[in-house]
């Protein structure tokens, strides 16, 4: 019993180092390099990822929380670019965070750049779309406005997949 207990715990918590080894590395560096290009387009690309996660998270809550669309999906505005603009939202901020943290890489350090990699494969590869994807086609499936939302928008990232 203690096993099925402790392994989520253990799985979560390697997540969680993973996830903010950069910020790790930034913090625990005696390096203080000037501000440069890197910094702003980290912060840029976390800024407008975090924009887009809240963007799509709020319309998807006050679409499902009217009664008007209990049997519908969502396709309009941020949703009419990705099917899963909060995720690709979620995959930017790492990203972003993770270049920002990087000036102060060195030799090892650089592995961190695995850190967004792994949340993207967590929310392409494993857990997030994967799932909603399932679910999705199994509500609407014979919908023919969702089969034509499959077909004409992108999964991830507008105008590439």
């Amino acid at each position: 019993m203690l096993c099925v207990c402790v392994c989520p715990i253990v799985l979560l918590a390697v997540w969680v180092i993973i996830t903010m080894m950069p910020t790790l590395l930034l913090n625990l560096s005696n390096d203080n390099p000037a501000l440069n290009m890197r910094d702003y387009a980290g912060w840029a690309l976390w800024t407008v990822g975090f924009l887009l996660e809240t963007v799509a998270d709020d319309q998807k809550r006050r679409f499902h929380n009217d009664p008007a669309n209990a049997d519908r999906f969502i396709q309009h505005s941020v949703w009419s670019w990705s099917r899963h603009p909060n995720y690709l939202g979620e995959i930017m901020l790492w990203a972003g965070l993770c270049l920002s943290a990087s000036n102060v890489f060195t030799g090892y350090d650089w592995l961190a750049l695995g850190s967004p990699m792994f949340v993207a494969w967590l929310l392409i590869g494993l857990s997030g779309i994967p799932i909603l994807e399932r679910k999705a086609k199994k509500q609407f499936g014979e919908n023919p406005d969702f089969k034509r939302y499959l077909k004409e928008t992108a999964m991830l990232i507008p105008g590439i997949w």
